[in-house]
């Protein structure tokens, strides 16, 4: 028995010791204190196990040190591994360290930056836990060392390579809370500000003073920009550059005489539309300064063109290239809305020689008074040829002929005093202005007119659009004729006095001035007026003599056109007018600042919403003028809308904003992405450029979610103002 466990023993030692090289540790009981290793020794034991030596003579076996023992089974050094071992942190900011000791003894270590125990305020400090706070600005020499050094063993440690950035800078407030234009110091307080922060606005670098880290200066000169926000930024520099969220500021004038918003619903009645510069010349020197301005300017006027070609494209290129640049926006205004009331149209006066003469007589006649303005389409060529009264002889009953009666029909139904009798506000009498023996009567006495050119006794000049129509004595009825208004003309007048006498009859006709100022305002301002709104400028009307100087003022300046310029008055939801698609095309672009190619083809936009410059459908314009909306409200221009033109006007904004209308169109979005940074202030800057700040803010917060789903600054701007130029709240004028 006693030799099958001496063999047992010496094949479990065999075994043993071809797996591995045991190490047995010495237990403090064995063997007297000079004979026994120190406390942790180590003892080779293979070859006693392998002999199945007994207890004692294993202690017996050679002593050997800790570090000899590793190096002989090939075990590592002790050492401490700190984690992350490179990294880069804001300054100002936190980091997390870990350290992780292998020298057996526990994990605890003592923290250092630079060699300084617990870090410095200049390079950063680091508590026990290993939380490491960096400094409020990067050191001269940015990357600083995390050691973490072993409690348990001397010398052993570990360390991470640390590069300290420059802070994101942030801005809180920029001084003054309101800028004016011009040259001006602006101060810019936040935090994480260093030296060679810049300040920048819409993008640009200032020259800028470091005061300290919550403190920058600068000086701007500022100029009106789309939405009359200036977008300033900071910018920091290496290490880590980055720029601050956006802040935007209002501009003004110096000393405003009017609101940015009075200044930009005014715009809207009395111009194309308003621009960021057209508001700041406005407020700066008022609506009564501005009037006179525009009553002063020269009018754009179209180049004289002797073309008979069937093409207008010239002409309405030119016609955008006035409304988007034109210094004289009010005649403009004005001599479209006249455009509207006394209608050619290129369908049957598409030749540059007509058309051009005619749209000049209209800007030159815009100011004037009506009865000149009368006198003058009525001898136009132009509009002899479209509504037949060139040529137009008196009547031969050998012959059986007599004289057209389009002429003397319209000019009393469409261009003076309509058809149903009127009260000074608009309200009807009940009573017929006038019967087919005034037409009839009417139309002999405007025979004997022929074109302009040399005078003739007898015949027609041949056709010549340069002047007025002149009268040809022969042609010319001479008989007796009751006219409107119980007129009558005595037998023998001359062409020129019966036609004096007609022009007289209507200008100063009770039905004229309502009739008139109620298509200006329409035009102009709102579709529906007031009755008190329509009295007060026709009051204006009859009392001028017919002044449409003075009644383009009245219309303008009366309390119920001024009455939304109050920034806390409610939206009237029956007023303003629906932006007729070139009035919206137009007004888009001057919001934008947009300029325009001279051979431009922006008429293709308004044509494909129902409205093709200088091609009316009919007498009556590109719309009824007494068309109704389902609720009973005077809407004329509504009549072009339909659910496919409202589809394609979205598409036509979206069209500018993408493609600059094909490239016709050209305008600078930097005032815009300077602010995508900050979703909310870009989508302000969009609802002041379209808007003037009326935005509900409950639509205000979709439209920022909306622009906020998207990191594309440029795409975020495109979204913005999609959302707001396609709107029922921009679309319809208020």
């Amino acid at each position: 028995m006693a030799r099958s466990t001496l063999c047992l023993r010496v094949a479990l030692g065999l075994l043993i010791a071809h797996d591995a090289t045991p190490q047995i540790v010495v237990p403090e009981t064995i063997g007297p204190a000079p004979d026994r290793p120190a406390l942790g020794s180590r003892i080779d034991s293979s070859s006693a196990l392998m002999a199945g030596a007994s207890t004692a003579a294993v202690a017996a076996a050679r002593l050997q040190s800790p570090d000899q023992a590793r190096v002989r089974q090939g075990s590592p050094a002790p050492s401490v591994v700190v984690s992350p071992a490179k990294a880069s942190i804001r300054a100002g900011s936190t980091r997390r360290f870990f350290a992780r000791a292998s020298d057996g003894l526990g994990p605890r270590v003592v923290w250092s930056v630079n060699g300084v125990k617990g870090g410095s305020a200049t390079t950063g400090t680091i508590d026990g836990e290993g939380n490491f706070a960096a400094p409020e600005l990067p050191p001269p020499n940015n990357v600083v060392e995390i050691e973490a050094t072993s409690a348990g063993t001397a010398g052993v440690s570990g360390k991470a390579a640390l590069t300290l950035l420059n802070p994101i800078p942030v801005i809180t407030s920029v001084d003054p809370k309101t800028l004016v234009y011009g040259r001006q110091t602006i101060v810019v307080k936040g935090s994480g500000f260093v030296q060679g922060s810049q300040i920048k606005m819409t993008g640009e670098a200032l020259p800028t003073q470091y005061v300290s880290n919550d403190r920058l200066s600068g000086t701007a000169t500022l100029v009106p920009v789309p939405g009359g926000l200036a977008a300033f930024t900071v910018f920091n520099p290496d290490p880590g550059n980055d720029t601050s969220a956006p802040a935007a500021v209002p501009v003004a004038p110096a000393y405003s005489k009017v609101s940015y918003l009075a200044a930009a619903r005014f715009l809207e009645q009395a111009s194309w539309g308003p621009s960021a510069e057209s508001i700041a010349h406005l407020q700066d020197v008022g609506f009564d300064p501005w009037l006179a301005e525009q009553f002063a300017a020269p009018a754009s006027l179209y180049k004289s063109s002797t073309s008979a070609a069937d093409n207008l494209t010239e002409q309405q290129s030119e016609f955008f290239v006035h409304a988007v640049t034109g210094k004289d926006q009010l005649r403009q205004r004005v001599a479209f809305s006249l455009g509207q009331v006394f209608v050619v149209s290129g369908l049957k006066t598409g030749q540059p020689r007509q058309m051009v003469p005619y749209q000049n007589m209209l800007l030159q006649d815009a100011f004037g008074t009506y009865a000149n303005l009368l006198r003058d389409v009525t001898l136009s060529p132009t509009m002899g040829v479209y509504l037949d009264l060139v040529n137009d002889d008196q009547g031969n009953p050998t012959a059986g002929t007599s004289p057209n009666e389009n002429y003397a029909r319209e000019l009393m139904q469409l261009f003076s005093i309509g058809t149903v009798g009127l009260n000074p506000d608009g309200s009807e009498t009940g009573k017929v202005t006038y019967n087919q023996d005034t037409i009839t009567n009417m139309a002999r006495a405007l025979t004997g007119w022929t074109f302009p050119g040399k005078a003739v006794t007898e015949g027609h000049n041949r056709e010549s659009f340069d002047g007025s129509m002149i009268a040809v004595e022969a042609n010319h009825d001479r008989g007796r004729k009751a006219i409107v208004g119980g007129v009558e003309l005595p037998a023998g007048q001359p062409a020129d006095r019966d036609l004096a006498d007609v022009l007289h009859a209507l200008a100063v006709h009770a039905n004229t001035a309502p009739f008139i100022s109620l298509r200006l305002i329409q035009h102009l301002v709102t579709s529906d007026p007031s009755p008190a709104y329509l009295g007060r400028v026709s009051g204006v009307f009859t009392s001028s003599g017919g002044d449409l100087q003075a009644v383009v003022k009245q219309i303008l300046m009366d309390p119920e056109a001024r009455q939304g310029d109050d920034p806390g008055a409610a939206l009237q939801v029956d007023g303003g007018h629906w932006r007729e698609p070139v009035l919206c095309v137009i007004a888009m672009m001057r919001n934008l600042q947009a300029s325009v190619r001279s051979d431009n083809r922006l008429e293709r936009f308004p044509t494909n919403l129902g409205q093709r410059v200088f091609y009316p459908g009919s007498v009556f314009n590109d719309y009824s003028p007494l068309y109704r909306t389902s609720s009973g409200l005077l809407a004329p221009e509504f009549e072009l809308l339909s659910s496919g033109t409202a589809l394609m006007r979205a598409n036509v904004v979206r069209n500018l904003e993408e493609k600059g209308f094909n490239g016709d169109a050209e305008f600078d979005t930097a005032p815009f992405v300077a602010l995508a940074g900050a979703p909310g202030e870009l989508v302000d800057a969009v609802d002041r450029t379209f808007l003037f700040g009326r935005l509900p803010s409950r639509l205000k917060e979709e439209i920022v979610t909306a622009v906020t789903a998207t990191h594309d600054y440029n795409l975020r701007v495109r979204n913005a103002i999609y959302l707001v130029a396609s709107s029922a709240l921009y679309q319809v004028q208020h």
